[in-house]
């Protein structure tokens, strides 16, 4: 009696660690979530970058650094307002995240959701991960952003009078207000040299993110 009791404990115990651990799996992946952010990307194709426009990567291939500065945003109920992002990788191949320092871990944790239901990059696997130190210098025309590996420097291209560009109507929700930069460098310089990369004088952009998870199938 005493053995059948405990086998039976133990069946119970299994069944509610399973049912929490399933229920926290789901809660997680249907988490509601918004952000506000503005999105810099320098890349290796030749100006303009074809990809927004749904046009053959130059090359076949292309390799990029960006930044997203998350003005405002909520993932369930962890705010992740003023965090900043930098993204490094190969399209459709590897790709890398380095957040602020000031980040915690739950807001680390649902901004890579985010940037996995949102396709950043189209990546297949992500390589790194983690906090670095990130510093930004801009003005209304230049951007430089960088972390102890990857550094970008990008000029606006400016139109009529002066003013920027602006792009709209082109399809997805990550070029809205699609604004064209000039890259003046764009590289990475990890001690492993199988993925660095250096580019000059080639494609930049920037964009406004205003998402929330209803515009994305959730992954």
């Amino acid at each position: 009696m005493i053995k059948k009791r405990r086998v039976k404990r133990y069946i119970v115990f299994a069944f509610i660690i399973f049912g929490f651990t399933a229920e926290c799996q789901t809660s997680n992946q249907n988490s509601k979530w918004q952000i506000k952010a503005k999105y810099y990307e320098s890349c290796s194709c030749n100006a303009p970058c074809p990809c927004p426009f749904g046009l053959p990567m130059v090359n076949s291939y292309c390799k990029l650094n960006g930044l997203l500065e998350i003005y405002s945003g909520k993932y369930g109920k962890t705010k992740l307002d003023g965090i900043n992002v930098i993204i490094s990788g190969s399209v459709g191949q590897w790709g890398e995240y380095y957040f602020s320092e000031k980040v915690t871990d739950d807001q680390k944790e649902a901004i890579e959701h985010i940037l996995t239901n949102v396709n950043a990059g189209g990546f297949d696997t992500i390589l790194i991960s983690k906090k670095d130190k990130i510093k930004i210098v801009k003005n209304n025309e230049d951007i430089a952003f960088s972390t102890p590996h990857i550094d970008v420097k990008m000029k606006m291209v400016k139109g009529e009078n002066e003013q920027p560009v602006i792009i709209k109507n082109l399809k997805g929700k990550l070029f809205e207000n699609y604004t064209p930069y000039f890259s003046i460098i764009s590289s990475r310089s990890l001690l492993d040299s199988t993925n660095n990369f250096l580019f000059k004088e080639k494609a930049g952009f920037t964009s406004i993110w205003n998402l929330t998870n209803k515009d994305f199938k959730i992954n």
